[in-house]
């Protein structure tokens, strides 16, 4: 469902739309993210063109009939496709669960529901095009995955005289929480992620400290990561009920002060969470993308340059310890994988 100024209009599944690249004849869905991404590109640099107006311009590429009927052929495999996965078609799709429509009025903005499916292609189509229309429109889409859980943890951070009815949180005082959070000055983010690190080496102990020693562990015995894998349960293949929120802000680490899932156990505050996010992006274009009530996924453009991953990785561990559970808990093993991969993952117990 899409959710926008109290309306609601109802999404049955993917977006089986065909398009092609520079070269005639050959279909790709990934055209629109390509041309969008380049216009993007272009429009920055030439400052001379409406966003809105020229981003669209594929959709005027003449097309021949040989076109018409390509494009018919991979509609009906990708329809097809479909049909395979949701054998309810004929049904009603599934209705977001009362968290998700809880979480939906706590966010206070667009946000369009996809029931469970066993191919993640049309919500990370949707994930994508809102990447690329955000940074005109103004707003930064996040991928979040709603259980009563995570409401919980926005309310207890957002509007804790609710109590411990997180369903009746008050709107007014979630607003005045997000406001105060985008009024503060934004810390220091090496500062805090060293002070966490400080921390952790504290509480780990003496036979713990080889790991936190940036030269601990060669770079190697990681993997490539450029998949998000908070869309899922672990081990399902089906997704998870998502919700794709627009966030309205400027700034990608200001979507804690709307989604401030931190502040339990060792996972950080809003201010702690803004404050490692505003650096991680400015310093590896690191954008916050996915979250469930205990996952954080960053997304980038490129992978952490060799020479600085083994610093990236040190404050990673700092920023979530629980990433000692991965590989064979070095910061070397987590450098190789910060050198090769475009998604980041967090999960604290």
């Amino acid at each position: 469902m899409v959710y926008l100024s109290g309306r609601a209009e109802r999404i049955r599944g993917g977006d089986p739309v065909t398009e092609k690249r520079l070269t005639w004849g050959e279909i790709t869905e990934k055209y629109p993210d390509h041309m969008e991404s380049k216009t993007v590109r272009e429009e920055r640099r030439w400052k001379i063109f409406d966003f809105r107006d020229w981003i669209k311009a594929y959709l005027f590429i003449p097309f021949d009939e040989g076109d018409y009927q390509d494009m018919a052929k991979v509609i009906g495999e990708r329809f097809a496709g479909w049909r395979k996965q949701c054998p309810d078609f004929d049904k009603d799709a599934p209705e977001p669960s009362d968290a998700a429509f809880a979480i939906m009025k706590y966010l206070d903005c667009a946000c369009t529901f996809f029931p469970p499916m066993a191919d993640d292609a049309p919500v990370m189509r949707a994930y994508r095009y809102e990447r690329h229309k955000g940074a005109g429109d103004g707003f930064v889409p996040v991928l979040v995955r709603p259980d009563e859980t995570l409401l919980e943890i926005l309310v207890m951070n957002a509007d804790p005289e609710s109590g411990a009815d997180c369903f009746g949180f008050d709107l007014k005082n979630v607003a005045e929480y997000r406001k105060k959070m985008l009024a503060a000055p934004v810390r220091d983010g090496k500062a805090v992620l060293e002070e966490l690190s400080g921390q952790y080496k504290t509480e780990d102990g003496d036979d713990e400290t080889d790991r936190w020693d940036e030269g601990a562990g060669e770079m190697e015995g990681g993997y490539e990561n450029c998949c998000f894998s908070g869309l899922r349960d672990f081990g399902s293949r089906m997704t998870g009920s998502l919700i794709l929120a627009r966030i309205p802000v400027k700034n990608p680490w200001e979507i804690f002060a709307f989604l401030p899932f931190g502040n339990w156990n060792e996972c950080p505050d809003t201010p702690e969470l803004m404050a490692a996010a505003k650096y991680w992006f400015e310093h590896y274009g690191a954008v916050p993308a996915v979250m469930t009530n205990d996952e954080l996924e960053f997304e980038l453009l490129s992978p952490v340059p060799e020479e600085k991953a083994m610093e990236a990785a040190a404050e990673q561990y700092g920023f979530c310890p629980y990433l000692d559970q991965n590989g064979d808990g070095t910061i070397g093993s987590l450098a190789d994988v910060l050198r090769q991969s475009t998604v980041w993952y967090f999960w604290w117990d």
